[in-house]
Parts: C-alpha cells; structure tokens; sequence
C-alpha cells in the first residue's frame, strides 16, 4: 500500500492522522519509553494521588495507586498497541474498524475531551503556582487569586500554542526534560513532608473522608488510577505508530505511561493525607514549609514542568479534529487555536472549580474508555485474527469494508452502550456512589467485560452472517511489507 507517500510528507502523515510507512517510523524503545514517561509524569499526578488520599492511608494508598495504574494500562496496552504499532495508525483511525467511519467521530470527540482535560487541569496548575508565588513575595493581594489563576492559565494556553507550531518533533524533543524536571520536583515536596511531620508522620495519617467499608475505599482508589490511565487511550496509538514493532512498544509503554503515573502520583497522596485541605495540591504548602525562597523555585519549576504535557495534550486533540472532513484545509496554526478556545473559556472564568471538575473528568474516562478497549480487544483478537484491511480504514463511503450502515456500526453503538450503563450503574460518575459488586470488581473492568461479550455476540449473530464489517476477510494489503511489522503481541 502506498497511500501515505501518495498522500504527502511524513510531516502531512504526522498532522493528519495518515498511516506511517514502516521506513518512517524512528522511533526506538528508548524514545518511546521518555514520551510515555515525559507524557504521564505531569503535575496531574497531584491532583490522582490526592483523589486516593480520600479513602486509603499511605500504605494501602502506596500499593493500591500502583496497581491501579497498571491494571489501566494493561486495557489501553491491549486494546490499542498490536493495531496502532502494526499498521503504523492512530487510535482513533483504529476504531474505524469498530464503529464505522462515521461512527469514529465519537472516539474522536472522547480523545479530544480527555486530551483537553488533562491540559486544563495542567494550565489551572500554572496558574496557581504563580499566584502563590506572587502573594508569597507580597506583590499579590490574597483577593485576586483567582483573577491571577484565569490570566495566567490562558496565558499559558497562548505559550503552549506558540511552541507547538514548530510540530511534532518539538513536541517530543522537550519531553524528557519535562519529566526530569517533575520528578526532581516530586522529590523536593517528599523531602519537605518528611522534614514536617517525618516518615511516622505520613504513614500514621489517615484518609481523608473514607467509606465504612474497607473494600469500597480500595475499589475506589483502584478505580480513580484505572480510569485516569484509561485516557492513554489516544496517546498510546499517537505514540506507538512512530515505533516498527509492537513487541519491542510493549513494556516501555507500561513501564512509562502505567509506573510514570503510578509513582508521580504518590506524591499527591502523601501530601493529600498530610496537608489539610490540598486534595494532592502542593503549591501552598511549598512556600509555607520551605520558605519563600526554596517554595519559589520548586513554584517556577511547576510552572515550567507542565509546558511539555500540555504540547502533547492539544497536539493529540488537534490530530483528532484534523481528522474530521475538511478540518485538513486548515492550516496547523489555526487548528491548534481552534482547539484550545474551550481551554481558555474553562480556565479563564471557572478555574475555582477545578476540584469539582477532576471528579468528573476522572469518572468521564472510565465510562467512555473502558466500553471501548472492551471491544476493540474483542475484535482484534477474536474476530479479525489481528488483521485489518487498511485501505478501509481511510475510505469513507461503502467502498469501505468498515462502512457498515451509513458509515455506523449498529453492533459497535449498542456494545458501547451497555458499557456505559454499567459503569454507570457501578459507579456514579458525578456523586462517586457506587453500588455493589463495585467494591470486589470496580467499575471500568466490567464495563469492559459487558461491552466485549455485547459485541461478540452482536458480530456473531449479525455481522458475521450478513456479510458487513470485513469479518473473515483478508486482503493483500493486510500482508503489505511496508506497513505491517510482525506478528502482535
């Protein structure tokens, strides 16, 4: 298949979504390891490891974060690697096959709210760290601190924008450091907890406000660490196209993007069970334990070490948009704009509810993600013995063999639906009540599970014999040399 040297640049493949020839894709373990690493280990974490704080100590929160982290990677790792490395594709073109060419716009739509979500929440972080900066050295009245919050996040907006025109390339090459600077970062705000209240201290601090029940505060933390690693869904298909194997994708994904949030997280739970009131946040407590001039470095880093994530959360969401019909006749610069306005509008006038908001957001992820690497694992491994026809993937009318009807998976919506409605069920995504078997099984993997059986029925029962969708076809364009690499993992 030569649609991507037809199509244009390896730039133009890189904006645009179109699949990457194996000969262009560079890079290595090593490479992919610091953007999955440079990815997760953002000042986010904070506010994820705070959310644990609420129903587990230090030390069941130290291993249930971890493990939390891990099993949501383990979802995205199987959903989206094997497709998106093999074929050199992204997420979203890989769930064409699922839910039709039509029907991808909703993934679309899912990657763009998670990628927006995480850089709001990064963009919020910015602006409090200078406001507590500028109020620490007297030059701010405590009044303003939330005008200060909205200025400087959309200031921040307008930052990442400018670097991010320079492309992708820019993207990652700031990225390791990004993540050096956060761990480093990480490290200082551990040293001060323990300089406050020492090692006794944090291990004997109780969770904040838990549940009677022992195992709903463990689903619980669970589940806010599954959900939130649930969002690599779009960033590991961007990230693993530009890699020629699967194999060699596997473990420096989980490794970077599952243990990157599961450690960068923890400091958020200490410093949530430690300093009152922070929900993980450590801007405050940074100047008022080490003292205006350490707190004012460790707050100028946090204003610089969400610069790299934030890059890489609107060029995720503008890759997603540009993959619309007709978004492609934009040029890079005003896509970007485009696709950050809501950023500005939430940032600038509702940044105080930022708390509030991360609940939400958090909930969001399990209930859109899960029910979609339920079936897109389903599929792959069960249906199309790991092969798609790649050419219908970017073909939008009933030439496609994933047209469907009217460019719509019937099978693929109900499946979705009945995941959602599990999770839902499980697990309220706006009050966090959850009902049982939630507190033995959480909500996002059996949301996974039900989507998964829905769908294999549905394909069996209905596509299967109908002869649509592509089921037990295979084409000399899934063999092409060029874009495919090995067997999957």
């Amino acid at each position: 298949m030569t649609a991507t040297t037809s199509l244009g640049s390896y730039q133009l493949a890189e904006e645009n979504g179109w699949p990457l020839l194996r000969s262009e894709r560079g890079f290595g373990k090593v490479a992919i390891f610091l953007a999955a690493f440079s990815a997760a280990m953002a000042t986010w974490c904070f506010s994820i490891g705070g959310f644990v704080a609420y129903y587990l100590n230090a030390g069941a929160g130290t291993f249930a974060t971890l493990a939390g982290a891990l099993l949501g990677i383990l979802l995205v790792t199987l959903a989206t690697l094997p497709m998106c490395a093999k074929y050199g594709i992204d997420s979203v073109v890989a769930s064409r096959a699922q839910l039709g060419p039509r029907g991808s716009y909703l993934s679309l739509l899912l990657v763009y709210c998670s990628a927006m979500g995480w850089s709001i929440i990064l963009f919020i972080y910015k602006g409090r760290a200078l406001a507590e900066l500028l109020i620490s050295f007297g030059v701010l009245d405590e009044r303003y601190r939330s005008w200060c919050v909205g200025i400087v996040g959309v200031a921040a907006v307008f930052l990442v924008l400018a670097l991010i025109r320079k492309g992708p390339e820019y993207v990652r090459s700031r990225g390791p450091v990004i993540a050096v600077i956060v761990a480093a970062m990480s490290l200082v705000v551990l040293l001060l907890l323990v300089q406050r209240v020492g090692v006794a201290g944090v291990l004997d601090a109780v969770a904040v406000a838990p549940y009677d029940d022992a195992a709903g505060n463990w689903a619980s933390a669970l589940e806010v660490l599954i959900a939130s690693n649930l969002s690599w869904w779009a960033y590991v298909g961007a990230i693993v196209r530009t890699n020629p194997s699967a194999r060699t994708s596997l473990w420096p994904v989980v490794i970077g993007f599952g243990l990157g949030v599961g450690i960068g997280s923890l400091t958020g739970l200490y410093t949530g069970l430690v300093v009152e009131d922070s929900a993980g946040d450590p801007t405050s407590f940074l100047v008022s334990q080490g003292g205006v001039v350490i707190g004012g470095i460790m707050l100028v880093f946090l204003l610089i070490a969400n610069i790299g994530t934030a890059m890489m959360g609107v060029y995720a969401s503008s890759l997603a948009v540009r993959q619309l019909p007709g978004a492609s006749r934009l040029s890079w610069k005003w896509t970007i704009f485009w696709v950050s306005v809501p950023a500005m509008i939430i940032v600038g006038f509702f940044a105080n509810s930022a708390e509030t908001f991360f609940t939400v957001f958090v909930a969001f992820l399990g209930v859109a993600f899960a029910p979609m690497c339920g079936i897109q694992i389903v599929d792959w491994y069960l249906l199309r013995g790991q092969r798609f026809e790649v050419q219908s993937l970017f073909l939008r009318d009933k030439t496609s063999s994933y047209y469907y009807v009217a460019g719509f998976n019937p099978v693929g919506f109900a499946a979705l639906a009945a995941g959602v409605v599990t999770y839902i069920y499980l697990l309220d995504p706006v009050t966090y009540v959850y009902r049982p078997p939630f507190q033995f099984l959480t909500a996002s993997f059996p949301a996974a599970f039900v989507s998964g059986v829905v769908y294999l029925v549905g394909a069996l029962l209905f596509l299967r014999p109908s002869g649509i969708g592509g089921y037990g076809r295979t084409t000399a364009a899934d063999t092409e040399a060029d874009l495919s690499t090995e067997p999957a993992v």
